[in-house]
């Protein structure tokens, strides 16, 4: 290679690079997004570069498994050696999680950022509110008024006095508004819904106020139990309703409103598991709680990065 395909090498790297810092923002405007999404289809070149930097931090993926073979023979306080290399993953870990997938984003209609809740207005008076890290796309024609959730959870007011259809199209299965406000959720491996007003069909139910259903691998919905209407979608007011959760699955769901990721150490696969209530809106205090509840260590590392694990005995 001679030094100007070098330095043009080493140029798309550096605009990889800082495309990557400013998704670890999680500001990017919806402009933004395009701009990236433009820039890594006008040469393979710059998509390659692109790449090869979010390689570069592929190995936190295996950042878990890392944290499950540090020595825990004594505690992290008498031992700092063992976690002097925890700040540079740390910083690592705000680049590669922070980041969202270029390509779902750039599909997206209206989406959020970690933490942010957003009511979006929908062409036909409808209204949308999405979760944190929520994306969707909009379809509306002269047949159907059809919305895809491509990532997250979202809650939607259906106007009414329109002859077409709303329909909500997630990874198991499509929900259609009968006469409603309902919730579609997918961020616990299993397509989920809930009424808060009027009634839903899905999967071969007719799900009311208050009522929730999850679908099933065929597609087929199979009833959960019932709530109240309220408490559906209470994360829209800031608050997040677990009711016999797994620990980590706990963690992952308040680690969804923060910007910085949180790792846990150990396997707590045989705790018991976590109901309650508690303030999406100020998560940190929730981890706190949660942590305090099963007597976890909670280390919190450069960027916002927090670990949780059982103190080293």
């Amino acid at each position: 290679m001679d030094r100007q395909g070098k330095d043009t090498a080493e140029m798309r790297g550096e605009q990889a690079r800082e495309w990557l810092v400013r998704l670890s923002s999680g500001t990017m405007s919806a402009e933004e997004l395009q701009s990236l999404d433009s820039w890594t289809a006008a040469d393979p070149r710059n998509r390659a570069a692109f790449l090869h930097e979010r390689r570069t931090w592929q190995d936190l993926e295996s950042l878990r498994d890392a944290f499950e073979s540090a020595p825990q023979t004594a505690p992290a306080a008498r031992s700092p050696g063992n976690w002097r290399w925890l700040p540079v993953a740390a910083a690592a870990a705000l680049v590669w999680f922070a980041a969202p997938s270029v390509w779902l984003w750039a599909r997206a209609d209206a989406s959020t950022a970690a933490g942010e809740i957003r009511e979006v207005p929908l062409a036909d008076g409808s209204r949308a509110v999405l979760d944190s890290e929520s994306a969707i796309a909009v379809d509306y024609d002269d047949k159907a008024r059809s919305v895809r959730l491509l990532k997250g959870r979202a809650w939607f007011a259906v106007r009414h006095g329109d002859a077409r259809p709303f329909r909500v199209a997630a990874a198991d299965g499509t929900v259609r508004d009968i006469a409603t406000a309902f919730e579609v959720d997918d961020t616990s491996g299993r397509t989920r819904a809930g009424v808060t007003e009027g009634a839903i069909a899905m999967g071969g139910l007719v799900l009311h106020a208050g009522e929730q259903a999850q679908f099933g691998a065929d597609g087929k919905a199979t009833a959960l139990a019932a709530i109240p209407a309220e408490r559906i979608a209470g994360w829209r007011r800031g608050e997040l309703l677990l009711r016999e959760v797994p620990l980590e699955s706990a963690i992952g769901a308040l680690a969804r409103y923060r910007r910085a990721p949180v790792f846990t150490m150990g396997d707590l696969s045989h705790e018991p598991p976590i109901s309650g209530s508690f303030r999406a809106d100020r998560p940190d205090e929730a981890l706190d709680t949660l942590a305090a509840m099963r007597g976890l260590e909670r280390l919190r590392l450069p960027g916002g990065v927090v670990v949780l694990r059982r103190p080293s005995r």
